[in-house]
């Protein structure tokens, strides 16, 4: 090979030495989209596996990451529990050729011990999109709720409600470990059935209050005093509040039915309530909170966002468009499928009977499909897509009824 003696360093030609380059660069290229195209693929399956396990992220944590060295699959981040976990590794083992290495954790998270449980311990409690203050306030959760939690982080929680959904909250619940809340579970309940009362300290009017509570609040019963009841909070605090704004929560869950006079009854209930984005409460709801409250103080618990609404009940034919729908039906709204863009729900609603309906828009008012009707609303008609029917509804449609929720039943989870 021809070389050039340069200040005694023995080089190549410059032919020669760009000959070599062109190698190491092609070397280096080929290894680089080896690299490529491993990324490529395992994002491709853990996106194929996401899809399969856990399709949505407001329902399932599925946070998992991994990385190819040689013939071997390193897999970190976090997963819902133990049994997605575990359809994940076999779903990756049946589809590459890997060796896979496992550094997944499954929730609930170490930094949470023994105490897996919770209860909501104030009135409304927030649940946000991250663990802190400024984030998208993701929904409501009321005083008496039982939810599992997954993760602590700076005295932030990652909770998960009875209906399944995620969110953040700041130390607003009772931590529990397995037997503390199956004893809690087993207490006598007390439900709030006012829109909005005060639990108080004694049994005076005067008496410092407590806290507020909200209708579907769930406090223990400690017993009775004349015209009002003895409770207790989930931290051990105590207080009173009237029989006229609150009921035995066994017999209220007796009597609780999902018929279309109640439900229309009880959304009426919350005219004039204030709209607020992720809101579930009487102190201020969402249109899907509304929908979910109004269902839920009649015993049935179902999805929190409208989407998820949609996909729940039965389905309501609505033959050459004519809106007449039951009292009780859910309609929702939104874009309509257009080319490859799917079809979006946006908003949801209760019909009154025909084309009326009650909804969280600004506030809770009724609005009408009908043009003739002095309700009438132009833009609602534009973005009506379809309807679904809650009453009557079987558990295989989706719908969930509080009494066949083990909580609520006031037995061992």
């Amino acid at each position: 090979m021809s070389r050039t003696r340069v200040t005694g360093v023995v080089v190549p030609h410059p032919r020669t030495a760009w000959r070599i380059l062109r190698v190491a660069v092609s070397v280096s290229l080929l290894a680089a989209c080896s690299r490529t195209t491993d990324v490529s693929m395992v994002d491709a399956l853990l996106n194929e596996a996401k899809a399969g396990i856990a399709p949505d992220r407001r329902t399932a944590v599925f946070d998992v990451h991994g990385t190819v060295s040689g013939t071997t699959l390193t897999l970190t981040g976090e997963i819902q529990d133990a049994g997605m976990h575990k359809r994940l590794l076999a779903f990756l083992g049946g589809k590459s050729g890997w060796t896979i290495v496992d550094s997944i954790v499954s929730l609930p998270a170490p930094s949470v011990g023994d105490r897996t449980f919770g209860i909501v311990n104030v009135s409304v409690a927030n649940l946000r999109t991250t663990p802190m203050h400024p984030a998208e306030l993701a929904s409501q959760v009321l005083l008496g709720t039982p939810v599992k939690v997954l993760k602590k982080v700076d005295g932030w929680y990652l909770v998960q409600t009875p209906e399944e959904y995620l969110g953040w909250t700041d130390d607003r619940i009772v931590c529990m470990a397995n037997d503390r809340y199956d004893a809690w579970a087993r207490l006598p309940k007390l439900i709030v059935t006012a829109e909005f009362a005060w639990v108080r300290s004694g049994i005076e009017k005067s008496s410092r209050p407590v806290s507020d509570v909200v209708a579907g609040s769930l406090l223990g019963l400690r017993g009775s005093s004349g015209p009002l009841y003895e409770v207790e909070y989930p931290d051990g605090r105590t207080g009173f509040i009237g029989r006229d704004q609150s009921e035995r929560f066994e017999l209220w869950l007796a009597q609780a039915k999902d018929t279309p006079e109640r439900i229309v009854a009880t959304a009426k209930r919350f005219f004039g309530v204030p709209y607020l984005w992720g809101g579930t409460s009487a102190k201020g709801m969402d249109c899907s909170g509304f929908t979910k409250t109004v269902y839920a103080l009649n015993g049935v618990l179902l999805p929190r966002d409208a989407d998820q609404q949609a996909a729940v009940g039965d389905p309501v034919e609505i033959p050459g468009g004519n809106v007449d729908l039951k009292p009780g039906d859910l309609l929702f709204f939104g874009s309509h499928a257009s080319g490859e863009k799917p079809e979006r729900v946006t908003h949801v609603a209760i019909s009154l009977g025909g084309g009326r309906f009650i909804h969280s828009s600004a506030d809770v008012h009724i609005n009408s499909l009908n043009p003739a009707d002095s309700d009438y609303s132009d833009f609602r008609l534009a973005g009506f897509l379809r309807a679904r029917r809650i009453i009557g509804a079987g558990e295989s449609s989706g719908v969930r009824r509080l009494a066949a929720i083990p909580y609520y039943r006031g037995d061992e989870h």
